[in-house]
């Protein structure tokens, strides 16, 4: 059993008329499967360079997000963060005097992430490591 996905699918979907093939055919299982994934986890929708495309976030990384908020709440697990930072993120060993650096980005990412804010949670990234590439000579102010 298949599934016809035709051209008024895909326009019904906001593509245009000439996106793909004139018609395009899905196994049942696929959709189905899809549907499945859909269930075990959360559908939401990313960016990827400039283009706004729907994305399933599994439920292991839902848990894997949940167990880091649950440990950066915690004071003590809070405290070792700028240690393993550099581990997760190698950019951040170029930080500028990497200890206080360190310290600070640890403290807006662990608000960021308390707070639930995944576009927070990018702007810090993407902010300290523009600083550390800066700071690398891989980037110009």
């Amino acid at each position: 059993m298949t599934v016809d996905l035709g051209p008024a699918w895909l326009k019904s979907c906001g593509y245009p008329d000439s996106m793909g093939p004139s018609t395009l055919e899905l196994p049942a299982e696929t959709l189905i499967s899809a549907i499945d994934n859909a269930r075990r986890g959360v559908v939401t929708h990313i960016t990827i360079k400039g283009e706004r495309v729907a994305a399933i976030v599994s439920e292991s990384t839902l848990a894997m997000s949940q167990l880091l908020i649950a440990l950066l709440t915690s004071e003590m697990a809070a405290s070792a963060l700028p240690a393993v930072l550099p581990a997760a993120f190698p950019w951040a060993r170029s930080l500028p005097d990497t200890d206080t650096h360190l310290k600070a980005f640890a403290s807006e990412l662990r608000e960021a992430v308390v707070a639930e804010s995944p576009e927070r949670v990018g702007r810090v990234l993407n902010d300290w490591q523009a600083v550390a590439e800066v700071r690398a000579g891989e980037r110009s102010t």
